[in-house]
């Protein structure tokens, strides 16, 4: 079995130049490497400076699809590889890397389900202050050709994007559950890559 710190392989390294070209066409991708802190595991992290737009960053997990990921239950349960991506207005480059790693070693030293729906408390808020102090995971959607990349022949990787929530936002999620949620933003033309933002009002 390969070790979590090992070198991309010559895939890896094609679907790390695919997902630079979507978070940030013509723009220059920085590249970086955190451990956890046991120093046993080791995430890749993409950075794109003002991008997609000036005023954003755009950043992605590259190596999380290495870690086994178990979502559903029962007859249904199964292996999901995955990465995180995030796009953040406002925020300093390291910041918005540092929310999605500290959402990635969380859920896996904690055993969590890294799914669309998954939500990582408090997490935006320890970095950002006050605002959108959560984070939820939903489909990629400012970056539909990361819904499926097929990494090889027996890996297929999907993208989730982090998007930072109110509190109120959380608990209607809870009680309404995701697709209602995202009625709801849609709906109200929130700011997605906005932490600061305003939370959603009842209606």
């Amino acid at each position: 079995m390969r070790a979590e710190h090992a070198e991309p392989s010559d895939a890896e390294v094609r679907m790390a130049r695919f997902a630079a070209a979507q978070l940030g066409r013509g723009a220059s991708p920085e590249f970086s490497e955190f451990s956890d802190s046991t120093g046993r595991r080791g995430l890749d992290v993409l950075t794109v400076r003002e991008a997609p737009r000036p005023g954003h960053v755009s950043v992605s997990t590259l190596s999380m699809h290495r870690w086994v990921n178990l979502v559903g239950s029962g007859a249904d349960r199964h292996d999901e590889r995955v990465e995180l991506v995030t796009v953040l207005a406002g925020v300093e480059a390291d910041d918005a890397a540092a929310l999605l790693v500290a959402s990635a070693f969380t859920a896996a030293a904690e055993g969590w389900p890294v799914q669309a729906g998954t939500v990582f408390p408090g997490v935006a808020g320890e970095l950002f202050g006050p605002g959108a102090e959560h984070l939820l995971l939903t489909a990629p959607g400012l970056f539909p050709r990361l819904a499926r990349y097929r990494l090889d022949e027996a890996v297929q990787v999907r993208w989730l994007q982090a998007v930072p929530i109110h509190e109120a936002e959380r608990v209607f999620l809870d009680e309404h559950g995701l697709g209602a949620l995202e009625d709801r933003f849609a709906a109200a033309e929130i700011a997605v890559a906005d932490p600061a933002r305003p939370p959603v009002g009842p209606g």
